[in-house]
Formats: C-alpha cells, structure tokens, sequence
C-alpha cells in the first residue's frame, strides 16, 4: 500500500519527468531492494493515472469558472489548447476591466513569465502595466506547459485578439530567446526593452564580483550620451578583465535593449522591469485560488 510520502514522491517524480521504471529503482534504492519498497508495480501505475485524472478535473475546473465569469462579465476572454491526449496545455485569461485599462494604458506592456506558483509547477505568464497613478495594472494572465516559441506566439495571438488588435508601443521582457521571437513575430513595430531588474541579477550570477554591479548599473540607467556609455564601457570592462567573458560580449551586442543612452527617445512609461512583486503575486494568488 503506497503511504501518503510516496505519493507526494510519485508526483514530484511524474513533474521531474522522470518514467516509471526509473521511479521503481529510485523507491528500490531508498528501501535496500525491490523486495523492501512496500507497493508493487501496479500500485504505482494506478496512483499516476488517479494524479493525471486529477490534473485533467482541476483543468476543466478552471477553465469551466473562467468561462462562467461571462455571466457577470460579457467582455470576459478565455482561451486554451489542448494536447493530443485532451489535456489541458495552455490557459489564456482577460476581464473587460483589463481590456478597457489596455485600451488607455496599454502603450507599454510588461511581459513576464518567471513565476511557478501554482502547485504543478506551471510557468504563471502576467501581461502587465502601469496607470496614471503610476500603479501596477494588470492586463491578463495565463498558465502555460512550456516555454517554447510556438507557445508565446500563441499567447501573444491571444492577447492580441482580447484587445482588439491593439499594438503596444514597447513590450519589456526578462530577454528569454523563445520570447523575443514571438514578439518580433506579433508585434514587429514593438521596441524590445530588457527588463534591468533581471539584467543585474543575471550580472551577478556571471560576474561574480559584487563591485561589478554598480559600474554595470551605472552604465545601463545613467542618463548618458552614447559616446560616454562607450567610454564607461570600455573602462569597466579593462577595470575587471573582463575583455573575454561571453556574458559581457553579449550584453554588449544587445546594449540597443536596454541601455538607457541608446533607448533614449523611446517611450516606457517610467518602466524599466517586469517585476512589480506585489501585485502580480496577489493577482496570481487569486487564480491559483480556482485552478
């Protein structure tokens, strides 16, 4: 008989990707042997068929209350895919509220995809802005399966289609590859800004050196003319030794995204990251409340 720390096991497992005969050596080697692990086999398939079952209710459910919320909410958008086994793959969401804020404020869209807050691990994509208040406002939400190009092309479609076609003058994102195809896909005429909130966290992770971060910061949001980024530049480069480093070579090439010298003349709205935490992690917690 599988005990309840099993089960919870089998599922972080089935997330991890990891296959059944896999899962049976793993129990196996934490018992001392297949005689010890205390369920059989079949025992294990059918408990990964009960959590996919599960999975399948709690995506009907949530898309069965979304679209429910038309009753009171006519403008409401609700789009999904589905995999080839039926399954739930990917949930698009927008109220008329968020339509109507995007129709006025929806000249620059923040588009973030680093959050996994519900419990299937499920990347939590938050389109967002902000108001003449310069508050944070949502303009719709989605759960995705993956992070692949075709997905965020699929999104964006949606997006697009909720508000009517229209265009945002600038989109910032964290800089993920498959994301930035998509947008020059959907939104072409778009500026592309870098989000520098991730900017300087990716900064640390591959420099390392904590007195790195203020030169970098300095060079990505001080008011300069080109000619003295280029020379505040070339001077923190030297100062580090860090002519060869793959990472700076790259920002270098992309400095066009999110250099303030160089993205000078282009409209943001006073947004420089996709992260305003407060009010994406209420918002999320809201619709993880119905998944």
């Amino acid at each position: 008989k599988l005990a309840e720390s099993d089960k919870i096991q089998i599922k972080n497992y089935g997330n991890a990707g990891i296959k059944v005969t896999q899962m049976i050596g793993a129990f196996a080697n934490a018992a001392g042997g297949y005689d010890k692990v205390g369920f059989l086999k079949k025992d294990l398939h059918n408990q990964i068929l009960r959590q996919r079952k599960q999975n399948s209710s709690d995506a009907k459910g949530a898309v069965k209350y979304l679209v429910g919320l038309r009753v009171k909410d006519p403008l409401m958008f609700v789009a999904h895919t589905l995999d080839g086994g039926g399954r739930l793959q990917n949930l698009f969401w927008c109220d008329g509220e968020s339509q109507k804020n995007y129709e006025v404020f929806g000249d620059v869209l923040a588009f973030d995809a680093t959050y996994k807050k519900n419990k299937y691990k499920c990347p939590f994509v938050v389109f967002s802005g902000v108001n003449h208040h310069n508050q944070t406002i949502i303009f719709a939400t989605a759960v995705v399966s993956n992070e692949v190009e075709g997905t965020y092309v699929w999104l964006l479609e949606q997006f697009k289609a909720a508000m009517k076609g229209k265009t945002p003058i600038s989109v910032i994102t964290d800089g993920d590859v498959a994301m930035r195809n998509a947008i020059k896909r959907v939104f072409p005429n778009s500026y592309h800004r870098l989000c520098a909130w991730h900017l300087l966290r990716n900064a640390m992770s591959n420099i390392g050196n904590p007195n790195f971060i203020p030169h970098f910061k300095k060079c990505m949001l001080g008011d300069h003319e080109v000619w003295k980024f280029e020379k505040l530049w070339d001077e923190m480069v030297m100062k580090f030794g860090l002519e060869d480093n793959s990472w700076i070579k790259e920002m270098y090439r992309k400095r066009k995204m999110w250099s303030t010298a160089h993205i000078r003349g282009n409209f943001f709205a006073g947004i420089r990251t996709t992260s305003r935490c407060e009010a994406f992690h209420s918002h999320m917690g809201c619709a993880a409340d119905h998944s």
